[in-house]
Parts: C-alpha cells; sequence; structure tokens
C-alpha cells in the first residue's frame, strides 16, 4: 500500500513538473530586472506618483531612460525643475536620461539650461547596440519639405540600426481625451515611418498606456508618468490595449526582435509584446 501511495505522489509530481514548466518562449524571454531602456512620459504635477514611477525604474536597473515629454506642468517655473531633478536623481548612477520636449516646457530656458542633449537639443538621435532611437519636437513643424521633417528622413535613409525607434510627445493614434492627431502627422511623419521601416512610436500627451498598431508599426502612448490619468474618450481602431494606470515601458533588446514590458509602480505586468526586426 506505502508502495502504491509513494508511485502515485512521484506520478503527480512529475505531471506538475511538466505541467508549470515555462514554454521555450517564456525560458528565453528577458527579464525586467535587466531591462536597459525604459520610456515613460507626462511626469508632471504630481511628484508623489512621479517619483514611484522612477523608483520602479530604477528597480529594472536601466542604462537609458527616455521621457516622451511633458516632464513639469509650467516650464517657466524654476521650482518646478528643482523637484523633477531631485526625483529622477533616484535613477541607478551613470543612467543616461533623454526627453522629447513636450507642450508643458516647449520654449522654457530652464529646458535648454538643465539638459545637455545632441544635435539642438530640440530633435536628435541616440545609439544603443543595434537600436536607433530619433527623438523629435512634435510642437514644432513636422510638415514635408520642414526643417525638422528633412532632418529625419535623412536620419531614417542613413540609419545603420537593426531597428528604428522613433520618441515624440503628440501621438498620431490614441483614445484619450486630446483632439484626434492634434499635430497631423498621420499625413506628415506616419508615411516616412512605412516608407523607411520604422518599428515603433512613442508618445505621451494622453495620461494613458495604450498600444496601437498600424500598417505594421506599433505607436505606443506611454503619459503614466504622474500627471492626472485620462479615461479612454473616443474611438481607436488601431487600439489593441489600453490602460489608465501610473506605468513605464521596459525594453529588453536582441539581435532579432525587443521585448517590451510594460509594468505599473507595483511592476506588475500590464501589457507585453515583442517588436520584431523589420523585413527590407
Amino acid at each position: 500500500m506505502k508502495r502504491a501511495v509513494i508511485l502515485i505522489t512521484l506520478v503527480l509530481t512529475a505531471f506538475l513538473a511538466i505541467a508549470t514548466a515555462p514554454s521555450c518562449n517564456e525560458r528565453n524571454s528577458g527579464s525586467i530586472f535587466s531591462a536597459p531602456i525604459a520610456i515613460y512620459g507626462d511626469s508632471r504635477t504630481d511628484s508623489a506618483a512621479h517619483l514611484s514611477v522612477i523608483e520602479a525604474i530604477a528597480k529594472t536597473n536601466p542604462k537609458i531612460v527616455f521621457s516622451t515629454g511633458d516632464l513639469v506642468a509650467d516650464g517657466n517655473i524654476e521650482s518646478q525643475w528643482d523637484a523633477f531633478f531631485q526625483i529622477i536623481s533616484n535613477l541607478p548612477k551613470g543612467c543616461r536620461y533623454y526627453p522629447a520636449i513636450g507642450n508643458h516646457e516647449a520654449g522654457s530656458k530652464y529646458y535648454f539650461d538643465r539638459f545637455e542633449l545632441p544635435n539642438n537639443e530640440r530633435w536628435y538621435s541616440v545609439h544603443y547596440r543595434n537600436l536607433h532611437f530619433i527623438i523629435l519636437d512634435s510642437n514644432e513643424d513636422l510638415s514635408p519639405g520642414s526643417k525638422q521633417y528633412d532632418w529625419l528622413e535623412g536620419e531614417l535613409k542613413n540609419s545603420k540600426g537593426d531597428f528604428k525607434i522613433a520618441i515624440d510627445h503628440h501621438p498620431p493614434f490614441s483614445s484619450g481625451p486630446h483632439r484626434e492627431d492634434e499635430k497631423g502627422l498621420r499625413k506628415s511623419i506616419v508615411p516616412l515611418f512605412e516608407r523607411y521601416n520604422v518599428s515603433a512610436l512613442f508618445s505621451g500627451h494622453d495620461h494613458i498606456y495604450e498600444r496601437s498598431l498600424h500598417n505594421g508599426i506599433y505607436y505606443i502612448v506611454t503619459g503614466g508618468g504622474g500627471a492626472p490619468l485620462y479615461d479612454s474618450t473616443q474611438t481607436n481602431e488601431y487600439s489593441e490595449v489600453f490602460a489608465k494606470r501610473y506605468h513605464f515601458c521596459a525594453l529588453v533588446p536582441s539581435k532579432s526582435s525587443i521585448e517590451v514590458f510594460v509594468l505599473g509602480t507595483d511592476l506588475k505586468q500590464i501589457d507585453r509584446f515583442r517588436i520584431y526586426r523589420a523585413k527590407m
């Protein structure tokens, strides 16, 4: 009888071990605690909420953090910049911080005084491993023939990165309350992204998380960095995931793909997807 009980126990143990073993994809996937890149945005207004997002980001040990803009509520008030830089000082030592300009700090002298950024500091590029990040100023003219558009096309045409990731403030696709495609980007830079195989655009402005997919390109709204959160107020036919949460995006790149974890301040997963290398 004892032998029968032991045999049944061994069989059940083996079955449970097989049933709960991670799949091949799960075993080979990246870890959020070794994600070298984080992207978030719209940290203005609520310093406590912003701090909770930064503390969560810090736990993933990033080497680079990008912001989609609206770093402070009023870019002309210096004390708000003091509070902002005090909060991001909680990031790991040596972590680089690269922002896109939001509408709340557009034209602020303190923005340009406090950051040292490439190119003209409004639009610029950052290279990390096989990733080419292109940061845009969506407050400025991006129509075909404009100075910024011509620079963007040159960056895309000459890029040697396996992945081209754009970052700006205003989203072309969103379910949030701001006017749909407020800056007319669907007619200006979206066709350019499609022509040159851009992998994704990360934006802010709407204080939400949303993943949209349009013509093979991911359009991510990551505006849950501390500003008051928004509801979904309009139809976005390209939307795949929506969340009203404080959050950030952690990127784990490889040669063939980028795994994106979208995490709350408790590091619980909100979304997870892969960006695959574009076929040329």
